[in-house]
């Protein structure tokens, strides 16, 4: 193994000891040094499919960075290869600033294609595209200045769809938490423009024999100061005798926070049979 070689595997090492396993298994293990020009201070690196370049550069691109810099030196600079193709520059995400307590408005073209290799990535062999991910797509073409609430029983792709495709599809700082840990986190999320909560119905409804009221907070933030707002759940919206579904959302966190989901997301039904 070359000197360069063993530099980008102390990248590898020092990222590994910074993001979870998880995060360094699907996004950072399979990257290649492909080369490093030490006259030009530049390092290409190979990535096995776009949509982890799109990833690592809208989400982990300062870590990555940093840790080229303090492994190759001051100064060096990172360019990208998706596999066997042309060399490709990094991007920026441009979107409008929304106003002051408007939920951000976005057209994200070709979003199914998007959202179908982003499958691909994670499941391989073992990824189909749901009816339901039909209306994922469209709110991704136009979000009509409202978040997402994707309700269903498990096993759909609730959780793979809202933590790992539209993070990367949308191409902004998001915030991505369990509801379990609302109330840990909630002071800072009121702060965010963007949040994900997994499994919301999941969390504690009291803490230190109090009424947890972190999610009624979220979706009170959501339509006064703007948050979009992206949900997942297994709980319903109607308070009917379905048994696909154990509660709903107005039974639980009460009247007021369904009818302020209502005004800021778009609800969309995963259905089907449970694929895991």
């Amino acid at each position: 193994m070359d000197n360069h070689q063993q530099l980008w595997h102390q990248c590898l090492k020092l990222i590994a000891e910074t993001v979870p396993p998880h995060t360094f298994d699907v996004w950072f293990k399979d990257i290649t040094l492909e080369s490093y020009d030490p006259d030009q201070h530049k390092v290409l690196i190979s990535v096995p499919h776009r949509y982890v370049y799109e990833y690592l550069e809208e989400i982990h691109a300062p870590l990555l960075k940093q840790v080229i810099v303090d492994t190759f030196g001051p100064g060096t600079l990172l360019n990208y290869r998706i596999a066997t193709t042309a060399p490709v520059e990094p991007v920026a995400v441009l979107q409008q600033p929304p106003a002051v307590g408007q939920i951000p408005q976005f057209t994200i073209p070709n979003a199914r294609e998007r959202m179908e290799k982003g499958l691909q990535h994670f499941l391989g062999d073992r990824a189909q595209w749901l009816p339901c991910y039909d209306q994922v797509a469209e709110w991704l073409t136009d979000n009509k200045g409202r978040g997402l609430l994707c309700i269903g029983t498990s096993g759909l792709g609730k959780t793979l769809v809202c933590e790992k495709l539209l993070p990367v599809i949308l191409g902004s700082n998001i915030k991505t938490v369990t509801a379990d840990s609302l109330y840990d986190h909630i002071d800072e999320l009121l702060k965010e423009r963007c949040v994900i909560v997994d499994d919301l119905g999941k969390e504690p409804m009291k803490r230190y024999g109090q009424p947890d009221t972190s999610f009624f907070k979220l979706c009170d933030a959501a339509e006064r100061q703007g948050i979009l707002l992206i949900v997942t759940t297994n709980l319903s919206t109607n308070r009917v005798n379905n048994p696909l579904y154990t509660s709903s959302i107005e039974e639980r966190y009460g009247r007021d926070v369904i009818s302020r989901l209502r005004a800021t997301v778009k609800v969309v039904e995963f259905k089907g049979k449970d694929m895991r």
